[in-house]
């Protein structure tokens, strides 16, 4: 049932001080904000509501339409703030733009109502441009449904194959052996280890083609008739044929037994790969399957702060992670001898899903490592020893801050993507670039 949308009670010209406050107009129910020339041009508009019952939740979403800004999305803010009855902030959340339709940026988000709060005000703003004019139109501000809980048990599985001849087929029912623990324990989605199957044989770039081989086809096939049947998602690496090119790709296959994503490892790990001859991938993409978004590294993705980072600003929620180690869980600098330092390990990995508000759930092929880590930065589980560790989690439940903002919120809200050019250009010039 749709419900009716408040009515604002006020709506007040805001900036910090007057010497960078912009230019304030209304046309109808349009809020226009122009700047007024400086580089620290920065306000708006608060467009002042009641506050609903602490607890409650409620959806505020805006048109915007802008022209000459300096910095595009980085010039545009919209955030929802609470105020108490002393006029003193009760909390906060930024608004997100969700889509682009018929000509305007739609920013948007479901809110929930802190203790205290008296009233709440829209925040419409230029941030930071000395040219330009933003017009927001169709403000409204409704009483909404909570979000439901989106309960999931994440699992991760690893362990030290078995002594015998390696062959694709005997590492299958190594890894189906996993994945029955796994059903055993009423897992809704696992995460497998790298190039599982080829794992142990001997790999160089006179091997690599003959290990690889498309994806899906008769190697993935038992894994996708055991997700069919034990109606679980799966993931896990391979190394994938593509005509004359191999990858490293992560496959997401569904509770319906489909291979329903790829991801191919952008960051080879150096120099072996790169010298056998994979062939890395381009992008980051990211997947919605069983109420819940999912994106997916592998291996050498972990030492870039990026491959955690931009799936996780396309909406991933979980990052699955299939892994042989990582260079800087060891507590040896100087070559040898390389060695696992749980302690360590745990820390890189609390960190990215801190720093990213995601649920990493992450698969060592030795097994020792093997773990899912929170939003909060909380290890969940990891394994000592078991071959199959699981967590149950909500996605809804994402942490706070002491002005009652989410972290993820205020993790996005902050960023300035335009001040990052050089890290996707290189810090040198392309000389040749037309």
């Amino acid at each position: 049932m749709k419900k009716t949308a408040l009515s604002p009670t006020d709506a007040r010209a805001w900036a910090p001080r007057p010497g960078i406050a912009p230019k304030t107009s209304r046309n109808g129910k349009d809020f226009i904000v122009t700047s007024n020339g400086s580089a620290g041009c920065y306000g708006g508009w608060d467009v002042i509501y009641p506050a609903p019952k602490a607890g409650e939740w409620v959806l505020p979403s805006v048109r915007v339409r802008w022209e000459d800004i300096e910095r595009g999305y980085d010039s545009v803010t919209v955030a929802l703030t609470f105020w108490n009855d002393k006029q003193q902030m009760a909390g906060w959340e930024p608004l997100f733009p969700q889509r682009v339709e018929d000509g305007h940026v739609i920013f948007a988000g479901r809110v929930l109502v802190p203790a205290n709060a008296a009233t709440m005000a829209v925040r419409l703003l230029m941030a930071c441009s000395a040219t330009g004019e933003i017009r927001f139109s169709d403000l409204q501000v409704a009483p909404t449904d909570p979000p439901k809980p989106r309960k999931v048990r994440l699992g991760a599985a690893g362990g030290p194959l078995p002594l015998g001849p390696r062959t694709v087929e005997n590492n299958t029912q190594f890894y189906l052996g996993l994945c029955r623990e796994a059903a055993q324990k009423k897992i809704d989605m696992l995460c497998l280890p790298e190039i599982m199957l080829s794992c142990g044989m001997p790999t160089n770039e006179q091997t690599l083609y003959d290990l690889s081989f498309p994806a899906p086809g008769k190697e993935t096939a038992p894994f996708q008739a055991f997700a069919r049947e034990n109606k679980m998602v799966l993931c896990f690496s391979v190394l994938e044929r593509n005509n004359e090119l191999v990858h490293n790709t992560a496959i997401l296959i569904d509770k319906n037994g489909e291979l329903v994503g790829k991801y191919r490892k952008v960051h080879l790990a150096s120099p072996f790969e790169t010298w056998w001859g994979v062939t890395p991938g381009h992008d980051w993409p990211v997947f919605k399957l069983e109420n819940a978004t999912i994106g997916m590294n592998i291996c050498m993705d972990s030492s870039a702060l990026e491959s955690a980072r931009v799936p996780a600003r396309k909406g991933a929620e979980i990052i699955f992670l299939p892994i042989m180690g990582d260079h800087r869980a060891s507590t040896c600098f100087f070559g040898v001898p390389h060695d696992f330092d749980i302690d360590r390990w745990c820390a890189i990995q609390r960190v990215r899903a801190m720093d990213n508000q995601v649920w990493m759930v992450i698969s060592r092929n030795s097994g020792y490592g093997t773990g899912i880590f929170s939003p909060r930065g909380e290890v969940l589980a990891v394994s000592g020893g078991a071959r199959v560790v699981h967590a149950d989690v909500d996605l809804e439940d994402l942490p706070r801050d002491g002005h009652h903002a989410t972290f993820r919120g205020v993790a996005w809200y902050e960023r300035r993507e335009p001040t990052y050019s050089e890290l996707s250009g290189g810090l040198l010039p392309d000389p040749f670039k037309k």
